[in-house]
């Protein structure tokens, strides 16, 4: 299976390019997440009995089968965006899907409600969701295009650990949000209109986000595409037609990865709060703290791949995924409020934290750079339509069926990890280690480009100093 280590071939972008593709990465990464937590956690607590007519069964089963919905719209837009993103460039593409999505989210937050405008208010949701979710499905994908594509050889999964970290705090930002307005609001002035502060508050976010997406230049890396004249007309059709090995693999990767998110930090605090007795307070407070210990871990566990290879990181993560889900609701059960945190903090920290940056930077390396958007957005969007955006819906359906237990939902998690177990094993290991023989054009131009960012450096000391 060939690597294609074309990421700097036209030589690594500066550091202060580097700077801002990763802030500016980070920062879309920030929003994006923040939007969509915000619909999980709305979905879990409020949009049943405000847009489907039932707190019950039946009205969170509409309001997990709308954030489905976003899901499904996700790979729609995701290749959509990606075709673009590979055809066009990355700054101007990742600036339409920041304002596709935050706009989307902030109109969110003025919907009347089903009492106001009968049946056209879930209708609404509906269409605003399918907008949020095509723009996410984009984003992600080319932030994490955007972060390897500026980094170096030596530190690129570490590189990718921060648009993957920032993945949390966006997470974390939602959360606490939510967690503040309920322990500060009475119930019945939330659910009146309290809930709609963090979404109308999603455009300050864009604004603060748009203003540092705006200083980032185009990536060197597409840049000499361009100019080479290696621009593919359609790029996603060529990154099926000749990498379908890789994607295969990849997405099973992501069948993995993604419905732990959402089962941990969507349906998770639907259990909780619906079919046990924890408070919502706690459970998001809980949750909090998971999302903000994720951070550090993305970047630990990109350190780490950048030493030992990519591979052995996912495989722990998936081994540990597959050892854990039944412990995981065994403390969920106990009601306990430390030790539900650390149930939460385990399935995002250990899971999530070695696994986002990490495989972005695998995949990064695999792809050339003519493919590399649509090869990232095609492993990871589909599976996330398929079991991602599902999980909270498979999981409710799961524990109703089971009569209030979770071990169904355990063993469904169970099953998801081995699949990416295996697809984890036909991935290549793209870590180009210290006295191998260098293969692939993405490898060797990444030498020749970090030794010429070496002279430059080396260069602008020896005028310094005769300055």
């Amino acid at each position: 299976m060939a690597v294609h280590n074309d990421i700097d071939a036209a030589g690594l972008d500066s550091r202060q390019q580097r700077r801002h593709a990763i802030i500016g990465s980070s920062v879309g990464t920030v929003i994006e997440w923040y939007d969509f937590m915000l619909y999980g956690l709305a979905s879990a607590l409020v949009f049943a009995p405000l847009f489907f007519g039932d707190g019950g069964v039946a009205g969170t089963l509409g309001a997990f089968a709308t954030f489905a919905v976003g899901f499904g719209a996700r790979p729609i837009g995701g290749l959509i965006f990606a075709h673009f993103g590979d055809k066009v460039g990355r700054k101007a593409t990742l600036l339409v899907t920041l304002l596709t999505m935050g706009i989307a989210t902030t109109l969110i937050g003025l919907l009347p409600t089903t009492e106001s405008i009968g049946i056209w208010a879930p209708i609404a949701l509906i269409v605003l969701r399918i907008f949020q979710g095509a723009g996410a499905g984009a984003e992600f994908a080319g932030a994490m295009t955007m972060a390897s594509e500026s980094a170096g050889t030596k530190n690129r999964a570490f590189t990718a650990g921060f648009p993957g970290g920032a993945v949390y705090v966006g997470m974390a930002l939602a959360t606490a949000t939510f967690a503040i307005l309920t322990a500060v609001m009475p119930p019945e002035v939330f659910l009146a209109w309290g809930w709609r502060l963090p979404f109308i508050a999603s455009i300050v976010i864009v604004a603060f986000a748009l203003y540092f997406r705006l200083r980032v230049k185009e990536t060197a890396a597409f840049e000499h595409a361009e100019q080479e004249g290696v621009v593919k007309s359609a790029p996603l059709v060529e990154a099926v037609r000749s990498h379908w090995r890789v994607l295969l693999p990849g997405m099973a990767l992501f069948v993995f990865a993604l419905p732990w998110v959402y089962v941990v930090q969507t349906f998770s605090i639907s259990y909780m709060t619906g079919t046990l007795t924890v408070e919502p307070t706690s459970a998001l407070i809980g949750l909090i703290v998971a999302e903000l210990l994720t951070i550090p871990a993305a970047l630990l566990f990109g350190r780490l791949a950048d030493r030992i290879g990519r591979k052995p990181v996912l495989i722990g993560a998936a081994i540990f995924a597959i050892v854990f889900a039944y412990p995981m609701f065994m403390l969920y059960l106990t009601e306990s409020t430390i030790l539900i945190g650390i149930g939460l903090v385990l399935g995002l920290a250990i899971i999530q934290g070695a696994t986002i940056g990490v495989s972005a930077a695998l995949l990064a390396e695999v792809f050339p750079t003519n493919m590399r958007w649509s090869g990232i957005a095609i492993s990871r969007e589909i599976p996330a339509a398929l079991v991602g955006g599902t999980a909270p819906l498979v999981a409710t359906w799961l524990v109703s069926i089971s009569g209030g237990t979770p071990w169904l939902v355990a063993g469904y998690l169970v099953v998801l990890s081995v699949i990416g177990l295996i697809g984890i094993m036909f991935l290549p290991e793209t870590l180009q280690k210290a006295g191998q023989a260098r293969t692939g054009s993405f490898a060797e131009s990444d030498a020749k480009a970090e030794a010429a960012e070496e002279a430059r450096a080396s260069q602008r000391a020896r005028a310094s100093s005769r300055g």
